[in-house]
């Protein structure tokens, strides 16, 4: 028989061969890399926020897994700022840490792993605090996707540790210990100066329905559960402010929490000037002497001793008698008896 013959024949047989010996040892022992568990690296997850989110609120819950005992201590920078974090149990497949705080706007979540003092991955997640407050807050770039974290697919890795079912929750006052809703947001209570009635008491379902959709929605506009509580005065005003109109009472008013008076988001000067910034740019009513117009912030309000001198001394932000809000003013009167009441003319 000829050799060669033979040989030239099996050369296809054995190169095919020696392919399958090489998938078969790669997938026995992975190439180098992150996706490989390649030994120092961490593999570390966000689960919540996933990247490119956007959110509607200035705290969010902070989720990363981690492979148990690869890592001893996680830092957070958001936008390049150190956040403290408190000690968790790493030995843990997930941890979390609740009430971070974000940027009005574009937020870089940067999670950095220690182990022994060393660096052993970073990972991060981008994601869009919106407001109607800002024009550069607005609206979220292209790709970014609004986050609900009460979703089955989100809350399945909390389940081990966090109750999340919410169809025997009580619908009034309830125990901060006994609370579903207590462990992941306790820092609505703990981080301001202000917590509005049905959050202090930790009746969340008097205005998040355990049946909604998305689950734990709430009912729109606001004014819908706003006026269950808060009487309707506004609609039978001549004129109305546009998020009072609209039954959009959130825009301005956190539903939660604030450090500023009547749950104002910001404060109410800088709230104003959010959506009228024109009136930060020119003189004010009138121009006087000094070639300032009529304060609008930053000065004390005479008749009211330790507050700020704002638009709401003057403007009522809810609706109104007159086209421009006046506090307490019939556009039938004469403008000037306005000024009046302050100014002595």
């Amino acid at each position: 028989m000829d050799t060669d013959l033979v040989n030239k024949a099996a050369r296809p047989f054995l190169a095919g061969l020696k392919r399958l010996i090489l998938v078969a040892a790669l997938a026995v022992c992975p190439v180098a890399g992150h996706a490989a568990g390649e030994p120092g690296t961490v593999q570390l997850g966000i689960v919540s926020p996933p990247d490119r989110s956007v959110l509607e609120s200035p705290l969010v819950n902070l989720v990363v897994r981690v492979p148990s005992q690869a890592v001893d201590e996680l830092q957070l920078f958001v936008n390049r700022r150190r956040v403290s974090l408190p000690k968790r149990d790493y030995s843990r497949y997930t941890v979390c840490f609740d009430g971070i705080e974000l940027y009005s706007g574009a937020n870089d979540l940067k999670v950095v792993a220690m182990k022994g003092g060393k660096k052993v991955e970073e990972l991060h997640a981008r994601v869009f605090y919106r407001s109607d407050l800002t024009s550069d807050a607005s609206s979220a770039p292209d790709g970014f996707k609004r986050f609900q974290f009460h979703a089955y697919q989100t809350e399945k890795v909390c389940m081990p540790c966090h109750q999340l079912e919410f169809a025997t929750a009580s619908e009034g006052e309830t125990p901060a210990a006994s609370s579903p809703c207590y462990q992941c947001h306790k820092k609505l209570l703990s981080s301001y100066a202000n917590v509005h009635g049905p959050a202090a008491v930790w009746s969340c379902l008097s205005c998040h329905s355990k049946r909604g959709t998305p689950k734990l929605a709430t009912v729109k506009p606001d004014s819908k559960s706003c006026f269950g509580c808060h009487e309707d005065i506004w609609s039978s005003m001549k004129y109305g402010h546009g998020p009072t109109a609209a039954g959009s009472c959130a825009t301005c008013h956190d539903p939660h929490a604030s450090n500023n008076r009547y749950f104002l988001r910001v404060s109410a000067g800088d709230l104003c000037l959010g959506c009228h910034e024109e009136i930060a740019t020119k003189a004010h009513v009138i121009v006087g002497f000094s070639n300032a117009g009529h304060p609008v912030r930053r000065t004390p309000d005479p008749y009211h001793p330790g507050r700020e001198f704002t638009c709401i001394s003057c403007h009522n932000p809810h609706a109104g008698s007159s086209p421009y809000f006046l506090q307490n003013y019939d556009e039938s009167a004469p403008i000037s008896d306005f000024c009046k009441k302050c100014h002595g003319m």
